[in-house]
C-alpha cells in the first residue's frame, strides 16, 4: 500500500544521509509505523507510542523510533502530504539519567596501594588527584608539571589552558617515575613514545579488577574525585572550575549523586525505613 511512498522516502534519505545503517534504521522504523495503519497525525503517533510501550521498549529505543518518524514527517511535509510534523507535538518518554559510578575512599586506597609499577602508580595517583579526563592526562608533558606549586598545566576542551592542583603525595611517585627526565611526554609507553588513551584504560581496568574486583574506567576516577571533594565540603562553583565544566549543569550531577548516597544510607539505617 505504501510501497511507492517508502521508495520515495528512501531516495529522500539517500540525498541527506551517507550512513547505510542510519538509512536502514529510519526505513525500518517508518515501515513499522506504516504497518499499523495509523493516521498521519498526533493521534496516530500517540497510538504508535502506546504500541511501543506495550512492547516494553526502553525510553531510549522509543525516542529513537520517534526521531525516525520525525524525519519521515518532514519528508511528508515537503511533499505537501501533511501541514505539520506531529512528532514534534507529542510528549516523548523521558530518559532516565544514570548517575556516574564512583569508588569509596577505602576502595581508591586499595586500588592505589596495589600498584607496584612506578609509571602506573604515578599515572593513577595523578589521575585521581587531579580528576583529569584521560585525553587531558595523556597530552601532558613533563614541562607542564609545576612541582613547586603542586599544580599541572592542562589543556581543556575548546583550547582553554588552566592549572589544576594535585596533592603532595603525588610528588614522590612522579619524581620516582621520571628519574630526572625533564622534557617530553609525561607518561611513556614501553617504546618511549607518548602513552595512548587506550593504554591508560587498560591499565586502570587491570589494577581495578585485581585489587577491588571492579571493572572501571579512568572516568570513574574523575567521578570519584569529584564526589569525594563534594562530600568534603567543596563549593559547587569551585568543583566546576576544578573539573573544567563549561556549565554548572554538568557539575550538578554530583549533588544528585550525593543525595542518592544519603538516601541509600537513610534507607539502610533508619529504624522505620524498612517494612516490618
Amino acid at each position: 500500500m505504501h510501497t511507492a511512498l517508502i521508495e520515495e522516502f528512501e531516495r529522500y534519505l539517500d540525498v541527506r544521509y551517507s550512513s547505510h545503517h542510519t538509512k536502514k534504521a529510519y526505513l525500518r522504523d517508518v515501515e513499522e509505523f506504516l504497518s499499523h495503519g495509523f493516521g498521519f497525525d498526533i493521534e496516530g503517533i500517540e497510538k504508535f507510542e502506546s504500541v511501543l510501550f506495550k512492547k516494553r521498549l526502553s525510553s531510549k529505543s522509543i525516542n529513537r523510533k520517534l526521531a525516525s518518524l520525525s524525519v519521515f514527517f518532514e519528508f511528508l511535509k515537503q511533499r505537501g502530504v501533511v501541514e505539520k510534523n506531529p512528532v514534534k507535538l507529542v510528549d516523548k518518554p523521558k530518559q532516565k539519567k544514570s548517575l556516574p559510578k564512583f569508588l569509596e575512599v577505602d576502595e581508591i586506597v586499595s586500588l592505589l596501594e596495589s600498584i607496584k609499577d612506578k609509571r602506573d602508580r604515578a599515572l593513577l595517583e595523578l589521575l585521581y588527584s587531579t580528576g583529569l579526563r584521560v585525553s587531558e592526562l595523556v597530552s601532558l608533558n613533563v614541562e607542564d608539571v609545576d612541582f613547586d606549586n603542586l599544580r599541572v598545566k592542562v589543556r581543556r576542551k575548546g583550547g582553554k589552558v588552566m592549572y589544576v592542583p594535585f596533592s603532595q603525595r603525588v610528588v614522590q611517585y612522579l619524581v620516582e617515575y621520571l628519574n630526572k627526565r625533564e622534557t617530553g611526554p609525561l607518561f611513556l609507553n614501553r617504546y618511549g613514545r607518548r602513552i595512548s588513551d587506550r593504554m591508560v584504560r587498560k591499565i586502570v581496568k587491570k589494577y581495578a579488577i585485581h585489587s577491588i574486583f571492579k571493572d572501571i574506567s579512568p572516568h570513574t576516577l574523575r567521578h570519584t574525585k569529584a564526589t569525594h571533594l563534594l562530600n568534603n565540603g567543596m563549593d559547587l562553583r569551585l568543583l566546576q572550575r576544578f573539573l573544567g565544566h563549561s556549565s554548572i549543569r554538568a557539575t550538578q550531577i554530583y549533588t544528585h549523586l550525593n543525595l542518592k548516597e544519603l538516601s541509600d544510607v537513610y534507607d539502610k539505617t533508619h529504624p522505620i525505613a524498612k517494612d516490618e
